[in-house]
């Protein structure tokens, strides 16, 4: 297995932690949302309105959350099936160009979306550079190929 292989494989075994994580963290605020629908069931009409308005705004986030834990575990899955087997490494490599075009375009809304807080742009850096160094990993194994 090449440093490469491993690099990846350290990489995705990270992404589908991560995935994991965010799938419960998805499932949880799902959970809070109907929490407080379900609070609601007794309080006046305007207070049903704002108890709706936050649990509909918890789904969204929920919604976000797993899908973005679903698309990461997939990520994951396809990097330590592509750093096992190097015949098998394209699909990860494509996801991974795909990925850091999305940070690009990430990194370029934070500066036009007025999003210059060191958070959002530190964020935006380092899913770039992971994307980035996916790419050139993948890379590096899609030419061991047979």
């Amino acid at each position: 297995m090449t440093g490469s292989q491993k690099a990846i494989k350290v990489i995705s075994i990270i992404v589908i932690v991560v995935a994991i994580l965010s799938i419960l963290a998805g499932l949880v605020t799902c959970a809070g949302g109907a929490a407080g629908v379900m609070a609601g069931a007794d309080a006046s009409a305007a207070e049903q309105e704002q108890l709706a308005l936050g649990a509909g705004m918890l789904f969204v986030l929920a919604g976000g959350a797993l899908v973005s834990g679903i698309i990461d575990l997939v990520v994951g899955l396809l990097g330590l099936r592509g750093a096992k087997d190097p015949n098998k490494i394209m699909p990860f490599f494509v996801i991974a160009i795909i990925g850091a075009v999305f940070a690009v375009l990430n990194l370029i809304g934070c500066f036009t979306a007025g999003q210059l807080d060191g958070t959002s742009i530190a964020s935006a850096v380092v899913q770039l550079a992971l994307m980035v160094g996916c790419v050139i990993l993948a890379n590096n194994v899609r030419k061991l190929r047979y």
